[in-house]
């Protein structure tokens, strides 16, 4: 997951994208507290299965906005990675990745989650079930992602060259090895774009086609609302997600250099 910025990015990028960052933090912060308030004291909320996708996105986006960002914004303001530290560096990284990689994967699963919830919601009537259709994915995007790049990033042997003028540090190792940059692209970045891309529009297919059948009933009216709540979840996402991994292709295949500036 290679989204560095190199250290020519001109004074005036930077402070435009940080005031821009913090526009934004602080109403997405307390917009996220009103939101945990309301499952915090709704058991009926907390305990629908189908929000348990969406507060565990929630959770770890509240935790970028109020860990990751903080640091993002402190390089932005002065243009120097602090404190200049490998340690940090590597710290850094690894905690960068692994939340934007996460929120990725939670989303692709919650793309998947909702066929099961709306066609085949015989799958979590049991513990079994729920245990295997719900919680396990839920946990391996928790698990996998975090130790993946804790050993790409702190254990791989290999030479880091870090620029504390750059944002990531400019850089880590193990992107230098095609390999395993790639597995890390295609698994950690294409195929959960792909998915959520894929999962969202073939459940607005399936919806229309049922449309006749299900409407005006309740079903028909829990079924639209999450289906509403996915479309307008994932739309944001490939806003962004999609344009990286096109511009990843081509700087994989085409040109090594394009958009780097």
């Amino acid at each position: 997951m290679n989204e560095t910025t190199g250290s020519s990015e001109p004074p005036i990028v930077r402070h435009i994208k940080f005031y821009l960052f913090i526009s934004i933090e602080l109403p997405s912060v307390s917009i996220s507290i009103y939101i945990f308030y309301k499952f915090y004291h709704s058991y009926e909320i907390r305990s629908r299965i189908n929000n348990h996708s969406i507060l565990a996105l929630l959770v770890v986006s509240f935790i970028a906005l109020t860990t990751e960002l903080p640091i993002t914004l402190q390089y932005l303001s002065s243009g120097h990675v602090k404190p200049e530290d490998e340690r940090f560096c590597l710290f850094w990284i690894w905690y960068n990745y692994s939340l934007k990689a996460i929120d990725l994967f939670l989303m692709a699963w919650t793309s998947i989650e909702r066929h099961i919830l709306i066609f085949h919601s015989y799958l979590v009537l049991t513990s079994i079930g729920k245990l295997k259709w719900h919680y396990i994915p839920l946990v391996i995007s928790f698990v996998y992602v975090p130790l993946f790049y804790f050993l790409c990033v702190t254990i791989y042997p290999c030479e880091n060259n870090f620029d504390y003028s750059s944002h990531l540090c400019r850089s880590i190792c193990f992107h230098k090895i095609t390999w395993l940059s790639t597995f890390d692209w295609i698994t950690n970045i294409l195929l959960p774009s792909l998915i959520i891309e894929f999962g969202s529009i073939t459940l607005l297919i399936r919806i229309l086609i049922q449309f006749k059948k299900m409407k005006r009933t309740i079903k028909w009216r829990a079924t639209r609302k999450m289906t509403l709540q996915l479309i307008s979840i994932s739309s944001l996402y490939s806003i962004f997600w999609i344009s990286f991994t096109l511009i990843s292709i081509i700087r994989l295949f085409l040109f090594r250099n394009f958009s780097i500036k």
